[in-house]
C-alpha cells in the first residue's frame, strides 16, 4: 500500500528546530569563547607568529573543500526529498556520510604529519591553538556523524517524504554550522 504523505505536525517541527537552534547557539558560544581566548593570547604575544612556527598544513585546505562539498550534498539531499526523490535523498546522504569520514581522516592526517615533523602543541601558542581548535572541531564532527548516519538509515527505510523530512533539515543545519565554524577557525589561525 503506498505511503500517504501527510505534513508533519508544526508543533513537532517547532520543537525540533528550536532544539537545533539552541544547540547551535550553545556550540557557537563554545567555539566563540575558544576563538576569543586564542585571540587574547595571540594579541598579548610580543611577536606573531612565534619564531619557527610552521604554516598551516596543506591538508586543512583539503578538509575545507570536503566540508564545502558535504554541505552542498546536504542542500541537494533536502532538495531531492522536497521533490519526492527518495532515491536521490539516500544517495546524497550516503555521500555526506562518506565525506564526514573523509574530513576526519584528513584532519587525522594533518595531525600525524605535524607530529612526524616534530611539530607539537607544547612548542608555541600557534601550534597549540591549531591542535586545540581543530581537535575541538573534529570532536563535533564526530558527534555530528551519529545523527547524520541515523538520518541516512531512516531515509533508506523510507521514513522521509516531501511533506515530512524534518530530520534531514535539522541535520543539515548542524553541518552547515560546522562548515561556518571551520571557516572561522581557519581565518583566525591563518591571519
Amino acid at each position: 500500500m503506498p505511503q500517504v504523505e501527510q505534513p508533519q505536525d508544526p508543533r513537532v517541527q517547532g520543537v525540533g528546530r528550536l532544539g537545533t537552534w539552541l544547540l547551535i547557539a550553545s556550540l557557537g558560544m563554545l567555539f566563540g569563547a575558544a576563538l576569543v581566548g586564542y585571540l587574547v593570547i595571540r594579541m598579548r604575544a610580543l611577536e606573531w607568529p612565534p619564531p619557527g612556527s610552521p604554516s598551516l598544513p596543506g591538508g586543512v585546505w583539503i578538509s575545507t573543500a570536503i566540508l564545502i562539498v558535504l554541505s552542498a550534498t546536504l542542500v541537494l539531499a533536502e532538495r531531492a526529498i522536497r521533490a519526492g526523490r527518495k532515491d536521490r535523498l539516500v544517495g546524497r546522504l550516503v555521500v555526506s556520510d562518506l565525506l564526514a569520514l573523509a574530513f576526519l581522516a584528513s584532519q587525522l592526517r594533518c595531525w600525524i604529519q605535524l607530529a612526524a615533523e616534530n611539530v607539537l602543541p607544547e612548542q608555541n601558542l600557534l601550534i597549540w591553538g591549531f591542535f586545540t581548535l581543530t581537535f575541538l572541531h573534529a570532536l563535533h564532527v564526530l558527534a555530528g556523524l551519529v545523527p547524520l548516519v541515523l538520518v541516512t538509515l531512516r531515509a533508506r527505510g523510507g521514513r522521509y517524504t516531501a511533506a515530512g523530512h524534518e530530520g534531514v533539515h535539522l541535520v543539515a543545519m548542524y553541518w552547515h554550522f560546522l562548515l561556518a565554524t571551520w571557516v572561522a577557525i581557519l581565518v583566525v589561525l591563518a591571519f
